[in-house]
């Protein structure tokens, strides 16, 4: 298991966690109503809170990827994405036990009337939270980087 511990196998993590996240992020911060409906149809969240995570949810995916990607705050930032990554597995699997018929509302917004494979959005998130854990796990605090130097 040396090789998770490898900076250019982070690094690959990194990109490919930061670099989802910023693609996800982008049509949300495009058409927040959008997103505001595809929040709503997993009528999880109460009414009054959906067009605060609309507008609050895309900003947070935009700056703690790009910090991730960036190196700035790696374990921060890694751990927000775990807790996003739980959040966004806890709803899609509840709109799939319940049978919801819905858009994820994940990447593309367009598609917000179409239907989405929830199932295959739950195993990528999975994938997305495993690589994260690794990054979160294997990253250096600053504090003991600091003592270290």
């Amino acid at each position: 298991m040396n090789f998770l511990s490898n900076k250019y196998f982070l690094l690959i993590l990194r990109l490919i966690v930061g670099g989802t996240f910023i693609y996800a992020c982008a049509g949300k911060l495009l058409n927040q109503e959008l997103f505001a409906r595809a929040i709503y149809n997993y009528k999880f969240l109460p009414d009054v809170f959906i067009n605060i995570f609309a507008i609050v949810m895309p900003y947070l995916e935009l700056v703690t990827a790009v910090f991730l990607i960036l190196g700035i705050f790696k374990r921060g930032s890694a751990f927000m994405i775990i807790v996003m990554l739980i959040v966004f597995i806890i709803s899609l699997t509840q709109a799939y036990a319940r049978g919801l018929d819905i858009s994820c509302g994940c990447f593309s917004l367009e598609t917000v009337s179409e239907k989405s494979d929830i199932l295959l959005r739950i195993i990528e998130d999975i994938f997305l939270l495993v690589a994260t854990f690794i990054i979160f796990i294997k990253s250096k605090p600053i504090i003991k980087q600091e003592i270290q130097q």
